[in-house]
């Protein structure tokens, strides 16, 4: 998918709504994913909508799960909701899914839930979810959602080792191994305590993500990306409890020799940087195939960002 470059995007900051019978103003909505190279841009955004839930208190609880879409320069919904003396809280999760696949409730007292269950990472969406609290109704503002990333985004970078600097090492695959795909997500604010968490369900068989490529040769000095913007559950990773590997298939042509076709390196993934959500972490790997068994020397050379700040230069740790 294409990545969009750093921007803030916020669509449809008007309410045209209309008025209620008493002449209370709708509640409308805009959107926005604030300095962002997400892998769901403006074009995804406005095509899939988003649902919303929420209201003011557990037995008035306006939306739930309704869509909304944008069509004719601003978001909309069926069946207006309009504002009243009250305050409000509200949800959204991107991409709109269909009514019963979230579950969210708002009470009076303050505790709030949202719920993803059963999500299935292996399709690449980019699930973010928003909140708007304590928004006062009577003041009737527009309900600007900030989306955020509720997964973590992996990039993997590949060099070749000065021993191999006069032969040519070229990539045909690259795959990333022994992924959790399933997992629910939960958000729970109690009071002023907040907690945004997934549970991985780890009963499922472990899938791989990655692509084959067009004879890609290596450089020493320069890093070549070959899997970007791979979105993974947040989940424990581990070398040997729970070991995720990163599999590179590689002609070896040797300088002045032989073509050595189909070697296969794997490295396992350090249990350090943590997959969290919100975070983009890039991997670096160095083939050196001049070693009696090729090997690969991995490691971890960007920092956890946010996905906002992905302007950072890679920094060898």
């Amino acid at each position: 998918m294409k990545i969009l470059p750093l921007i803030c995007l916020c669509l449809a900051c008007s309410n045209d709504m209309g008025e209620g019978p008493d002449g209370q103003k709708a509640i409308g909505f805009g959107a926005k994913i604030e300095k962002t190279r997400a892998v769901a841009g403006l074009p995804d955004v406005q095509a899939n909508g988003f649902s919303v839930w929420g209201g003011y208190s557990a037995n008035e609880h306006l939306f739930d799960g309704r869509k909304v879409t944008y069509s004719g320069g601003q978001w909309g919904y069926a069946n207006p909701e309009y504002w009243t003396l009250n305050t409000y809280n509200f949800h959204a999760v991107y991409p709109a899914t269909d009514a019963g696949a979230y579950v969210s409730a708002s009470a009076s007292n303050g505790n709030m839930q949202v719920d993803v269950t059963g999500f299935d990472a292996s399709s690449d969406v980019d699930l973010m979810h928003a909140t708007a609290l304590n928004m006062d109704g009577s003041v009737a503002p527009l309900v600007n959602l900030s989306f955020k990333h509720t997964q973590t985004n992996l990039s993997f970078e590949l060099n070749k080792h000065v021993d191999n600097a006069a032969d040519d090492i070229v990539v045909t695959q690259v795959y990333l191994q022994g992924i959790y795909a399933r997992g629910d997500y939960s958000w729970r604010k109690e009071g002023d305590n907040v907690t945004a968490s997934w549970t991985i369900d780890n009963t499922q068989a472990p899938i791989e993500k990655g692509a084959s490529f067009d004879d890609v040769s290596l450089d020493v000095a320069t890093y070549k990306t070959f899997l970007s913007d791979i979105l993974v559950l947040p989940q424990p990773v581990h070398p040997e409890d729970h070991p995720v590997t990163l599999m590179v298939v590689y002609d070896y042509i040797v300088s002045g020799g032989p073509v050595i076709e189909d070697n296969v390196v794997y490295a396992k993934l350090p249990e350090n940087p943590v997959w969290e959500p919100n975070k983009k972490i890039t991997y670096r790997a160095t083939i050196n195939a001049k070693k009696d068994v090729p090997l690969m020397d991995l490691s971890v050379v960007v920092e956890t960002t946010e996905w906002d700040e992905l302007d950072i230069p890679p920094i060898e740790l």
